[in-house]
């Protein structure tokens, strides 16, 4: 079997781009299906998950599929076609090239509104194609979901054209384009987590009190969800800072009020806030105290202390950079860093939450507070 077209059939590669896409497409209908009638939760974004790396590979294919088709011929359609079937054949093929592009990129970018940063079968992450919005989300989600049926019905309308050439025309159209092509495919999460202030100023002494809170800083937090980085923040919160003389740290007290918790889908900071993880209800904040002190470089210090948060407190570590910003009068701080804890270990995942398959066990929590002298 040729590997590049002729005049008269396709050749092994273009059998391979159309097949394995006419698979894929099945198989995104299939889950597109199942995911619909399944509740929140792991299965759910288990399945939903694979329809995105479908997708994603159906996008791939599809580019794939029309730089091989613009480098080689195409085969000629049969001399006694009618011009108006040559016309309409060549329309439904570039509908079919356009939707192929149109229906993952609209999905693609759906996931991005709604902050479900998409994966490739949790291999790698793409990058966001918009930020969040629940507006660009609906407007997203509608335009997937028409074309996806105009992509189905288009496709239909290809199979039957092609099954009219063979059972009632009887030419080669149909059968130029089998059997199945047999051609080999060549088809991290990470983490981070440092934050700081790089080569910030060392702290000026100072003694007192400092406070902040959600209007004077950030408190974020990173998991991993079906293979993709997955962001969120914190709407309110409170850090009190007591420091010495010289300016290094005695105590600090830090409370967050877990349902002020938003990933940009109401879905999900529902299904966070629930009994199965954070239990907001029962157990509406989490607190980090410390009273020792360990200076790790100029300006960065390790607080030694207690973190809680559901009903489960353990020592913890807290990496801390402190700097005095500039400016006269009392002093003013800026607190940062960055820590990875595991959900489970605080009993953030009970039931089916308890599995790490599509929900990581390690979260990154990151902060950059201003503070300020208190009243």
């Amino acid at each position: 079997m040729p590997i590049r077209n002729t005049l008269e059939r396709w050749g092994s590669v273009a059998k391979f781009f159309h097949w394995a896409i006419v698979l894929l497409v099945i198989t995104q209908f299939v889950l597109a299906l199942i995911a619909e009638d399944l509740p929140i939760g792991m299965q759910k974004l288990a399945v939903l998950a694979r329809h995105k790396s479908v997708g994603i590979t159906i996008l791939a294919l599809a580019t794939l599929r029309l730089l091989w088709r613009a480098a080689n011929r195409s085969p000629a359609m049969p001399a006694a076609m009618p011009a108006w079937e040559k016309l309409g054949a060549r329309v439904a093929h570039a509908l079919l090239y356009a939707l192929l592009f149109v229906v993952p990129l609209a999905g693609w970018i759906m996931s991005s509104a709604k902050n479900f940063p998409v994966s490739w079968f949790g291999i790698f992450q793409l990058p966001d194609l918009v930020a969040p919005s629940e507006a660009t989300f609906n407007l997203a989600h509608d335009v997937h979901e028409t074309l996806a049926f105009t992509l189905g019905g288009v496709a239909v309308l290809h199979l039957l054209a092609a099954l009219k050439h063979h059972f009632v025309n009887r030419d080669a159209v149909l059968k130029r384009m089998l059997p199945f092509a047999r051609v080999p495919v060549v088809l991290l999460l990470a983490l981070a987590g440092n934050a700081g202030v790089g080569d910030a100023a060392a702290a000026t002494p100072a003694a007192g009190v400092s406070v902040g809170d959600a209007a004077s800083g950030t408190l974020q937090f990173r998991f991993n969800q079906a293979g993709a980085d997955t962001t969120g923040a914190f709407g309110r919160f409170t850090v009190k800072l007591t420091t010495a003389a010289d300016g290094s740290p005695t105590a600090l007290a830090v409370t967050v009020a877990i349902d002020s918790l938003d990933t940009k889908d109401k879905d999900r900071d529902s299904a966070l806030r629930s009994a199965d993880l954070f239990d907001a209800k029962i157990f509406p904040g989490a607190t980090f105290v410390a009273s020792r002190f360990q200076r790790a470089a100029e300006g960065r210090y390790d607080a030694l202390g207690k973190l809680t948060i559901r009903d489960v407190t353990r020592d913890v570590t807290l990496p801390l950079a402190l700097t005095a910003t500039p400016g006269g009068g009392p002093p003013r701080w800026l607190l940062a860093g960055a820590i990875e804890i595991n959900r489970l270990d605080y009993g953030v995942g009970r039931g089916e939450m308890r599995s790490t398959e599509m929900v990581g066990n390690a979260v990154t929590v990151t902060w950059s507070v201003k503070l300020a002298p208190a009243r």
